[in-house]
């Protein structure tokens, strides 16, 4: 099926779509446009679509505690309706990793056959599950071994002279690198760079997570070399630099909180929200792993995420966890029980308009954030699916059923979101990705023969309760006469041919590829 880009005598629309965006979307009374008949869209409010930044993300990980059996466990959830196969609810699957895993042996990844640790062999039975799934994939990386029973960065890295500290998990002793060690910065890049070779990809990777500095991987109780703090912005700038050049088609998050870079996790530091802020500046988008807590996803977080609000996509993980923490601890923090620890986290992601949540992963199903999901809040579930995470529809759209060859057309057309998150088609890696256009589809085919443009027609300013409307002019010099159906759809303009890239939340009947038909129309 082939879709050409618009030739410049169709690419009137771009110079000519009347700056006629606004939320009332009257008829106006152009004589052309009278002639034009309205087709009302009937939005579609329960169907799960997969787009991109967008939806529940289904979390695992590559060490020993990730079942042999995951996939079949995942695809047989127990739930407060039945059984459940998970990936029908969810849009991608995050993996957490760590260094090591990733890279064993200098040169040597997961990804590569000829690695057969037990991590990668992990890791392609996920990624060949998520594939049979419809999953796109989320990596979390982790060069910091605090915490962890095993070292997160490989022991090369350590032999090449890299400077760092011990702590102790238990009974293990463990090394984490500082953050701002020479070698260290050498090899990690050298990975990233081979890391982003393999999965830059927007077809397979939905977006990168935060980059693994400091505890957790969260950039937070950090130690430097120095001592002190004065490395914390060099290093900062260091690793968003690299993460935003070579993962160019990719979204990347950075974890957000009151304390980034210093040595606690606690204070509020008062250069934070100006460190982030210039990280969301040169094209970083946000997560944070505390949604749900009340000391630790307070005022400052909720107050910083207000001024973020529709300027930058966010990942709501939630930060208590069934498996480890107690019913007084959530009792200490005034939730009454485990499916009212879900409810906060759910209000603190529709506060924040995040684009997507986390089915998290614990070894014992039973005690799992995703078993706590369907088991204590299927109807949360469900519940973001329909108004949660963006979703997005022409509710009419004026178009003409009859044209003159070569003549001029004229549509108004008004777009509603149904979901308090937005479709972020401002950020950098999306720049001219998504564009809302117009097709004459081939009626026996479906096939789009000529498609044009609306330019001024942003899917990033369509807000919940909030409709735009646009009037959009083109020329159809070049059209040959014959009879034609009007389509719709949001292009991946990344794509030759160019195909829908977002999904139209409708009922109304759509071509194979995801053409949203209007009407009938005849150019004489």
């Amino acid at each position: 099926m082939k879709l050409w880009k618009v030739p410049l005598a169709f690419a009137v629309l771009a110079a000519a779509s009347c700056g006629g965006k606004d939320s009332g979307g009257g008829e106006g009374t152009d004589p052309a446009a009278a002639e034009n008949t309205v087709v009302s869209v009937a939005p579609d409010r329960n169907t799960l679509y997969r787009n991109p930044f967008n939806g529940w993300v289904i979390y695992s990980g590559l060490g020993d505690g990730l079942s042999d059996n995951f996939w079949q466990e995942y695809d047989n959830m127990d739930s407060s309706i039945g059984k459940v196969k998970v990936s029908d609810y969810a849009n991608a699957l995050l993996i957490r990793s760590y260094w090591s895993q990733a890279e064993p042996e200098e040169g040597l990844y997961f990804w590569d056959e000829a690695c057969q640790t037990k991590p990668a062999r992990r890791f392609r039975m996920l990624r060949e599950g998520a594939r049979e799934r419809g999953l796109k994939l989320i990596f979390q990386l982790r060069a910091d071994s605090r915490d962890l029973h095993e070292n997160a960065c490989p022991a090369y890295v350590r032999t090449k002279g890299a400077k760092g500290f011990e702590s102790t998990t238990g009974l293990t002793k463990v090394w984490t690198p500082y953050p701002d060690d020479p070698v260290f910065q050498k090899c990690y890049e050298k990975f990233l760079r081979a890391f982003a070779k393999e999965f830059n990809n927007p077809d397979e990777l939905d977006w990168m997570g935060s980059w693994g500095i400091g505890k957790w991987g969260e950039y937070h109780t950090c130690i430097y070399s120095t001592g002190d703090m004065t490395p914390r912005e060099p290093v900062f700038d260091y690793f968003t630099d690299l993460f935003l050049e070579i993962f160019d088609k990719i979204p990347v998050c950075i974890n957000f909180h009151k304390s980034l870079g210093t040595g606690s996790g606690d204070a509020v530091d008062p250069d934070s929200q100006r460190i982030v802020q210039r990280g969301i500046n040169k094209g970083l988008c946000l997560t944070s792993g505390a949604f749900g807590m009340h000391a630790y996803y307070g005022s400052w977080e909720k107050g910083f995420i207000h001024t973020q609000r529709y300027k930058v996509p966010i990942h709501a993980e939630g930060g208590w966890v069934r498996g480890s923490h107690s019913l007084s601890a959530i009792n200490n923090d005034g939730y009454a029980d485990w499916a009212a620890v879900r409810r906060g986290e759910f209000d603190d992601a529709r506060d924040a308009c995040a684009n997507t949540m986390d089915f998290r992963y614990n070894s014992n199903i039973g005690v799992s954030e995703t078993w706590s999901w369907f088991n204590e809040a299927f109807d949360l579930v469900e519940e973001a699916i329909r108004t949660q995470f963006y979703r997005l529809y022409p509710d009419r759209v004026n178009i003409p059923e009859k044209v003159s060859a070569g003549g001029m057309v004229e549509i108004k057309h008004r777009w509603i979101n149904l979901g308090w998150a937005y479709c972020p088609t401002n950020i950098k890696p999306w720049k001219d990705r998504f564009k809302v256009a117009f097709g004459l589809l081939d009626p026996s085919t479906g096939a789009p023969v000529h498609c044009f443009f609306d330019e001024a027609a942003k899917p990033c300013d369509w807000h919940r309760g909030e409709p735009v409307s646009y009037t959009s002019k083109f020329s159809l010099d070049g059209v040959k006469p014959g009879q034609y159906e009007w389509g719709v759809a949001i292009l991946d303009c990344s794509k030759t041919p160019n195909v829908p890239g977002i999904h139209i939340a409708t009922t109304r009947s759509k071509t194979a590829d995801g053409w949203v038909k209007l009407l009938p129309v005849t150019i004489e």
